[in-house]
């Protein structure tokens, strides 16, 4: 496989914990984090202390990133205080530079809620992206109701073949949706505490099969910090870091293992993700905005020493991966990592 140059990878699903959870992550290092992997995009999760439901913690977010060299696209809250009763306002969170509308981390229980916020995520002209938890019974649920209203349900971190078969019976009958998986629901790594969790045999490779043929057409990270503390706990939080790991994992399973096209794979990170979220297409047409990342195609073994987050929650550490970020261009200029 040659050297692969690209645009800069677009993160679909990334808790950069600010405001209100700094001990985790913050903005600046989760960029930090995203630009290690190859990454020229992120997007913020809403679920913060407090939540991003208004404009004014929309605008927070934006100005939190500034500056830095990773563009960050808001995520506001569906519903007020992430509660799941009453809708947010997304026209004035849109006009604030939310890009997207998300309750992640908490499913939306009321189907009356549920419905209402698609139907007014198409009118907004937001996409709406959703934690579906049990994650095959509520996938079923806003599929039925995206085809009611028109607005192309996106699926979260989808880890289930019982999914997976539902998505499919959705494409057959023509239901408007998109749908995302994560690098560690295509390998068998112990990550821990997860939700949804990491499934069995039968689910990864349906989520590997999805992938090949489109069912499921973008890859993200669901970057999740957390303190040592907190995971060592006996009741730990969800979730692992994934930024610096995303390439490496997802190319290893999808590419080296599962023969899917390079381009395949590439889309799922670029032009899918920008696609959904309205961005202009990544390109490296003369002309166009000088980004770009150099991926070698070389095996690698992630060490502690290559993260760049706050927390280490990752279940890659000491494993082999395929496909290595060696240099970023930003604005004209290459940064080139440090190799071992």
């Amino acid at each position: 496989m040659p050297i692969i140059q690209t645009a800069p990878f677009l993160d679909l699903h990334v808790h950069t914990r600010e405001p209100g959870q700094t001990d985790k992550e913050t903005m600046k290092t989760a960029c930090a984090a995203a630009a290690a992997g190859g990454f020229g995009a992120i997007t913020a999760m809403a679920n913060t202390s407090p939540p991003v439901d208004t404009p004014e913690w929309v605008c927070f977010v934006r100005e939190r990133a500034r500056g830095l060299s990773v563009a960050v696209y808001p995520v506001a809250a569906v519903t007020v205080g992430q509660k799941g009763e009453v809708l947010t306002d997304f026209a004035a969170l849109k006009e604030a530079g939310a890009a997207a509308l998300s309750d992640d981390g908490l499913p939306i229980r009321s189907e009356d809620v549920l419905r209402e916020a698609l139907g007014r995520a198409n009118a907004a002209d937001l996409p709406i992206l959703l934690h579906c938890e049990p994650e095959t019974e509520q996938c079923e649920q806003a599929l039925y109701y995206s085809k009611q209203t028109g607005c192309p349900a996106h699926i979260c971190h989808v880890s289930l073949a019982g999914t997976v078969s539902a998505l499919r019976k959705a494409r057959r009958g023509g239901v408007p949706f998109t749908a995302e998986t994560c690098p560690h629901y295509m390998t068998a790594a112990a990550v821990g505490k997860m939700n949804p969790p990491l499934g069995t045999q039968r689910d990864i490779e349906a989520v590997l099969d999805a992938l090949c043929d489109g069912v499921i057409g973008c890859i993200a990270t669901d970057h999740a910090p957390h303190t040592e503390e907190e995971k060592a706990s006996d009741n730990p939080p969800n979730g692992v870091i994934g930024l610096e790991t995303a390439v490496g994992a997802s190319l290893k399973a999808l590419v080296e293992e599962e023969g899917i096209p390079l381009l395949a794979w590439l889309a799922c990170w670029t032009l899918s993700p920008a696609t959904l979220l309205a961005l202009p297409p990544p390109s490296l047409a003369p002309g166009s905005r000088a980004d770009a990342c150099i991926v070698s195609p070389e095996h690698w073994r992630f060490d502690r020493a290559d993260i760049a987050s706050m927390s280490h929650n990752t279940p890659f550490i000491g494993r082999e991966l395929f496909g290595r970020v060696v240099a970023t261009l930003r604005g004209g200029t290459f940064t080139y990592k440090e190799r071992p």
